[in-house]
């Protein structure tokens, strides 16, 4: 039992890896450009509406690739219902969108290449957070102990 809970355990981390490897590829290939063209068309009207007419789509400053991560995780997540997974995945890329909008804003209270620590640091993790509440009928169960039984359950 034991063994086949660390070998379920294995493949997932293997197919995580084969995901996010993959989605990197594609994202330095043809990704990031693609992504970068369509943020500088949908972008300025949406900054105009919400009172930035301003802003930039920034090219210094992106930290776009945070969607990858998040990605690999739902998809990989075992026992997530198809529906869940689906919505979740939509939801999710949604949410990273708009904060890819906010990241472009950072420029207008601190002008430069890089990014505020603050605004780095959520970027990186929004996608984990976002992830944990996708995930959260499964995720909640590797911590919480079977009934009857006084150790953990099986993480996988």
């Amino acid at each position: 039992r034991r063994g086949r809970a660390l070998v379920r355990a294995l493949l997932v981390v293997v197919g995580f890896a084969a995901i996010t490897i993959a989605l990197t590829w594609f994202w330095g290939e043809w990704g990031r450009i693609g992504y970068g063209r369509f943020l500088k068309t949908v972008a300025p009207p949406i900054y105009e509406q919400i009172g930035f007419p301003d802003a930039r789509v920034g090219a210094l400053r992106q930290r776009y690739i945070n969607w990858i991560p998040f990605v690999g995780l739902v998809l990989v997540t075992p026992g997530l219902a198809l529906r869940r997974r689906t919505i979740g995945l939509f939801a999710g890329l949604g949410i990273l969108f708009v904060s890819h909008l906010m990241l472009n804003l950072t420029e207008r209270w601190q002008p430069g290449r890089s990014l505020p620590v603050v605004a780095s640091l959520v970027s990186d993790a929004l996608p984990f957070v976002i992830w944990i509440v996708v995930a959260h009928p499964v995720v909640s169960r590797w911590f919480v102990a079977r009934q009857g039984e006084g150790k953990e359950s099986d993480p996988i």
